[in-house]
């Protein structure tokens, strides 16, 4: 996928807006938003088992200078994501720097694959991702909700705890190839 896809797309003439555009698109209408899904499903051959936005994100948005963002390299997802976890679910998967969600994706894909589409449920696999950085925090949450996933984002500082804000994913019909809603929850200060 290339920038210039996604620029037309969101409907932007700079990439650097894309953070936004994606965040209007997530709470604007569903059927909008599920039919940029679709077209960014087919700009992707329908393959969701990497993170599309990572190198458009490492190369156009990154924040390393500020933030120190560094990324997981697509193998060294596979591998943790094999590392970790059980494959049947019941547990929370705990992503403390998650970034677009890179890791997060290998571990579902991982666990999508061990049982039939139709035997897997959104809903026994549950993420807490934490991040950092507001450029981030939009393509986390398109790479969660395009595939389905559930649990919760946390825009803030893992290490100090502060929150800046909180989103929850959810797949109302636990449905394996269905899309989750995304919440904004309130911030207790």
């Amino acid at each position: 996928m290339k920038s210039s896809q996604l620029m037309k797309l969101f409907g932007i003439t700079d990439v650097m807006d894309l953070p936004d555009a994606i965040m209007d698109v997530l709470f604007g209408d569903a059927g909008e938003r599920n039919k940029v899904y679709v077209e960014l499903l087919e700009m992707n051959g329908r393959d969701v088992s990497y993170d599309w936005f990572q190198e458009i994100y490492e190369y156009e948005l990154a924040e390393r200078s500020q933030k120190a963002q560094l990324f997981t390299p697509p193998g060294l997802s596979k591998l943790l994501a094999g590392l970790t976890g059980a494959p049947h679910g019941g547990q929370t998967i705990h992503e403390p720097t998650a970034g677009n969600g890179g890791l997060i994706i290998a571990k579902w894909w991982q666990n999508c694959r061990s049982v039939c589409v139709w035997d897997y449920s959104p809903n026994a696999f549950p993420v807490l991702c934490w991040e950092l950085s507001r450029r981030s925090i939009p393509l986390l949450l398109l790479n969660l909700s395009i595939r389905g996933i559930v649990g919760t984002v946390v825009h803030g500082d893992v290490l100090t705890q502060q929150v800046f804000q909180k989103y929850r994913l959810v797949n109302r019909t636990d449905d394996p190839i269905g899309f989750s809603d995304i919440i904004q929850e309130p911030v207790c200060m």
